[in-house]
């Protein structure tokens, strides 16, 4: 299958980055043209990953990550004046184990905003994208989190703005009858509910 104008390719792998190490790869698989490069100034992440521009100590960590990023050899840069070029590397385009998402949606995750519950976009989106690439019939909330690296709240709220806020999921909780009588919550059997018209 190939990727539309209109979809975003994520490895699994990137689920497992860093903070900004993730919003740099998103920011490439969103905003890349068709060669996989993204051009910008450091101003225009911010922009993009929702943060404030000119702060020294985010511009330091979004140059770290991109430092880290080149460094395991998942992309390349090039530094024109004030102006970056990111692009994938050999090793960065190949492809185990793919999920696709519409742009849209990823966007919808990055505007996502609610009083009752707070929870990043990045961590909203992290928990998106397993859910879509999840195989298991029933999955546990301590299960994502670990794998994730995330806390099980953030993986709680992200699958309440998942399901209740977005409609993007629907949860079933699964059950069993312990030895004692009791009912045993085995976790969740989770399905896609979200799609974009075009």
């Amino acid at each position: 299958m190939t990727q539309t104008q209109n979809e975003a390719e994520f490895e699994f792998e990137w689920l497992l980055r860093q903070k900004y190490e993730f919003k740099i790869l998103t920011l490439i698989a969103v905003l890349a043209d068709n060669n996989l490069a993204y051009r910008g100034t450091l101003k225009d992440m911010c922009e993009f990953f929702g943060v404030k521009p000119g702060d020294s100590r985010t511009n330091n960590q979004i140059k770290a990550a991109i430092t880290k990023l080149e460094a395991d050899g998942l992309l390349k840069q090039i530094v024109d004046g004030r102006t970056f070029t990111l692009t994938l590397s050999k090793k960065g385009e190949q492809r185990k184990r793919v999920i696709r998402i519409q742009k849209e949606w990823v966007e919808i995750a990055k505007n996502y905003k609610s009083e009752e519950n707070s929870i990043s976009w990045m961590n909203l989106l992290k928990v998106w994208l397993y859910l879509i690439d999840n195989k298991q019939e029933v999955i546990k909330t301590s299960a994502v989190a670990l794998e994730l690296g995330l806390s099980k709240d953030s993986v709680k709220r992200a699958k309440k703005a998942l399901e209740q806020d977005m409609n993007a999921i629907i949860s079933k909780k699964k059950a069993k009858i312990a030895e004692n009588g009791w009912y045993c919550c085995l976790g969740s059997s989770i399905t896609l509910n979200a799609w974009v018209d075009d």
